[in-house]
């Protein structure tokens, strides 16, 4: 059984050994690529890339999980066990796990986050299997017929494979053709996105960011100036990528996009979880470098979530993005902050790697989200554009204020979808017309004595497209009704839990 987003279930991984420092021969031709670059290749090359290989690595399941006829927790766990086992794939969505309820909650934030009679544009980065699409517009079909006439679903994919099995599961009985598309497109690429469009829109990021390529930087001390990382690949005589070898070259940052990332993480708190403390231990015990050369600082940079937040904002300036994914990877062997999990899968078994420089397309190459980061990198982006309001979320939390949670719980009392995944969190940053219906949003809970539960709210900034003064005078009255009701919120109500 194998799966990144189960990885607990399974015992200690197995670590192979890197070749990743191999000397570069002078007499193969060779190539300079910054890092992000080399990654994207090795994930997304439509001739190697791990995305396109023969085998899919996203797993599909004949019927839904029966929670309900579940003993707990254990039996949870061998169900998901059994079915890695039979379908041999390198992992499970959680819109799979929990067909089709994960798909119904995430319909339910869809529709509030919707203007009162207006058609809902909604985007998906990535689609998987096509299952959270599928159950979505199932969703909507059923509950909400006046507005399912109302709506459109794009799928951007970047990976030919995964683009058919979407067409195939959404479209497999014509329910969903007329409103349903998929769109074989980089989502980072201005080409995906075409002319600028004021339209709202709800664009979906669910496992999506921990692929995105990061670029890797490096200083040799707190007083040196950081290096961004380039990789240079030797070329064998016979052209195999697999007998290629690389290398980092590192060299004074200059870079748009790791400038940009470089700077706005300088600013981020850094909080201490669980693996940074980990990370320190093993540090102070000798177990482990901190940089990955034997000396120095290392951090890995979302640039690629960047570029793809610039083309949103620019193309789409009334949008709300919500974002699901990893806060937290356990088994991380690559040293850096924010350094990926890469992992290969053979016979069955999931096997983790030191380095992420191994053959193309042989290995998973994915890394946690800072999430502090990706709201500060959508302000970053929107510049310009319009103000953000931002909230992030565990999806405990999540999953609370919109999923039926009666539809997975199992005889013990155990809820999977609430006590499983506790390494995920989800973002919800709204832009524009958005923007200005959320802070109404934040009104109602005042008046109302609530508090949205496991969420950080990130205030809105001035921008030339959302008035200063309206922005101050929502403020104002949100305040002025907790005075008023001297409400004394939980301490800790409206933080992450």
């Amino acid at each position: 059984m194998t799966s990144k987003l189960t990885r607990l279930l399974r015992a200690r991984p197995t670590v192979l050994k890197p070749a990743s420092r191999s000397l570069v021969s002078t007499t193969c031709c060779s190539s300079l690529i910054l890092a992000r670059d080399w990654i994207s290749e090795s994930l997304y090359s439509l001739e190697h890339g791990y995305f396109n290989t023969a085998a899919s690595p996203v797993g599909q399941l004949p019927d839904p999980l029966p929670f309900q006829q579940l003993a707990g927790q254990q039996a949870y766990l061998q169900t998901l066990r059994l079915w890695y086992d039979k379908l041999q794939v390198s992992w499970l969505t959680p819109a799979e796990i929990f067909r089709p309820f994960y798909g119904h909650a995430l319909a339910v934030a869809l529709l509030e986050k919707l203007p009162p009679k207006q058609p809902l544009d909604i985007i998906e980065v990535g689609g998987g299997s096509g299952r959270l699409a599928r159950d979505v517009l199932d969703y909507l079909h059923d509950h909400h017929q006046e507005q399912y006439a109302r709506t459109s679903y794009t799928s951007f994919e970047i990976s030919p494979k995964l683009a058919e099995v979407q067409r195939q599961k959404v479209l497999y009985d014509g329910k969903h053709r007329s409103c349903y598309k998929v769109a074989q497109h980089d989502a980072s690429a201005p080409l995906a996105w075409g002319a600028v469009n004021e339209q709202p829109c709800v664009i979906m990021l669910m496992e999506v960011l921990d692929n995105l390529p990061h670029d890797r930087v490096w200083r040799q001390s707190s007083e040196a100036d950081w290096q961004e990382t380039w990789i240079q690949s030797s070329s064998p005589a016979s052209h195999d990528h697999m007998q290629q070898k690389h290398v980092e070259v590192t060299k004074p940052v200059a870079d748009p996009l790791v400038w940009a990332c470089l700077e706005a993480s300088q600013l981020q708190p850094r909080h201490l979880s669980q693996s940074c403390l980990h990370a320190t231990l093993d540090w102070a015990l000798g177990q482990v470098s901190p940089s990955g050369s034997g000396s120095g600082q290392t951090i890995w940079l979302p640039t690629s979530c960047l570029q793809l937040l610039q083309r949103i904002c620019a193309a789409r300036p009334n949008h709300v993005i919500i974002a699901a994914d990893f806060d937290e990877l356990p088994d991380v062997t690559v040293p850096g902050q924010g350094a990926p999990l890469v992992a290969s899968t053979i016979n069955g078994q999931t096997l983790d790697h030191p380095s992420y420089l191994v053959p193309q397309g042989t290995a998973d190459i994915f890394f946690p989200t800072d999430f502090q980061l990706l709201q500060s990198l959508h302000h970053l982006a929107n510049q310009g554009h319009g103000g953000i309001q931002g909230q992030v979320m565990k999806t405990k939390a999540f999953m609370k204020q919109y999923a039926d949670l009666t539809t997975t719980l199992t005889k013990s009392g155990y809820n999977p979808l609430l006590q499983d995944f506790s390494n995920t969190s989800f973002y919800v940053g709204s832009a524009g017309v958005y923007a200005i219906m959320y802070l109404r949003q934040v009104t109602l809970h005042a008046t109302t004595g609530m508090c949205l539960e496991g969420c950080n709210l990130y205030t809105v900034q001035n921008s030339s497209q959302l008035s200063l003064q309206y922005v101050l005078s929502m403020e104002i009255q949100v305040i002025v009704i907790l005075l008023t009701r001297h409400a004394v919120l939980p301490a800790g109500s409206c933080s992450q839990q």
